[in-house]
């Protein structure tokens, strides 16, 4: 099997070991268990809650996320539109409102993939066994 791309990892949702299993349940982000992630990949039995708590590293990603999406918002619309400040804070908790469960999957998955790198031999399909 190809090797496949980090970013293409992160964009599918996929183990960052292997780069071929899930880590969420179920594809749609807007599913309304949207959270559900699988307790360890079925591809290589990667565990993806390593430790109790394991997830809050997440949030910080996903604030970064946050104000990444924000701030060209905000400069677009303050020099585009005659909206207040609080009109444009009002477009932006919309924004990231309805933007939440993306964010919420991303941020998992890049948090994932900073913490487990990639195994090539896994990946490739080039052990007939895999253990823990």
């Amino acid at each position: 099997m190809p090797e496949s791309s980090v970013a293409k990892s992160i964009f599918t949702c996929s183990c960052p070991r292997c780069r071929q299993g899930k880590v969420f349940t179920y594809k749609n982000p807007y599913h309304r268990r949207f959270t559900k992630i699988e307790k360890k990949c079925s591809k290589c039995n990667l565990v993806y809650e390593m430790e109790q708590g394991f997830w809050y590293g997440a949030m910080y990603i996903s604030y970064a996320f946050g104000v990444l999406l924000s701030i060209p918002v905000v400069v677009i619309l303050s020099y585009t539109t005659e909206l207040e400040i609080f009109q444009i804070t009002g477009v932006i908790f919309l924004l990231l409102f309805l933007l939440m469960p993306i964010l919420f999957r991303y941020s998992r998955i890049v948090f994932l993939h900073i913490f487990i790198p990639y195994d090539k031999q896994i990946g490739c399909g080039k052990t007939d066994e895999i253990e823990d």
